[in-house]
């Protein structure tokens, strides 16, 4: 992938928790804004995320970034002025569903992000205990590996929760978070 970060926009406070569906993201992202007082938000909740999943569908490049980055703003908005923040997915979610080269020369939003990741077993494990359309094995395939790629592309610290229980990828997940907030702010 080879990337190349611009200058990025700094937002104090807020730090991304991003992956596949079936990794434990929402599960840990709540425990750790518990854990740590910050503010959880969704910023793909309800119709953003069944429109970002519909234009992704449609192959609508322009519509995914439109609709990813409008989410995102929205989440930064409600987030400005309340203290410390944890998104429950981020711009790995939007990297995730367009071409890497659009993606790299078009996005703006890079928010501070930690990969939630689990392996492929894991992951089917977790998706068969919900009530949901379920893809093929050949999809979350392509997912898991390519929230992999892009984060290791762009630096993105990782929490394999793929052999761990949810304390201990809670516990994990706190201090990387902990850290990117640390890493962001001026010395």
């Amino acid at each position: 992938m080879g990337v190349t970060r611009k200058a990025l926009p700094r937002f104090d406070g807020v730090v991304g928790i991003d992956g596949h569906d079936g990794t434990g993201k929402t599960t840990i992202a709540v425990n750790v804004a518990a854990q740590l007082g910050m503010l959880y938000l969704r910023p793909f909740g309800g119709s953003r995320g069944q429109d970002l999943s519909r234009a992704s569908a449609e192959g609508d490049t322009e519509s995914v970034l439109r609709i990813g980055a409008s989410a995102l703003e929205h989440a930064l908005q409600s987030a400005a002025g309340t203290g410390p923040t944890i998104l429950d997915r981020s711009w790995l979610t939007v990297a995730s569903l367009v071409d890497d080269a659009v993606f790299q020369a078009r996005w703006t939003l890079w928010i501070p992000t930690v990969l939630c990741w689990a392996d492929l077993p894991t992951t089917l494990d977790r998706l068969a205990t919900r009530d949901e359309a379920a893809e093929s094995v050949d999809w979350h395939r392509h997912y898991i590996a390519r929230y992999k790629a892009i984060a290791a592309a762009n630096e993105c610290p990782l929490v394999d929760t793929s052999r761990a229980g949810e304390k201990e990828s809670t516990t994990e997940m706190a201090e990387a978070v902990l850290a990117l907030l640390n890493h962001a702010r001026p010395h």
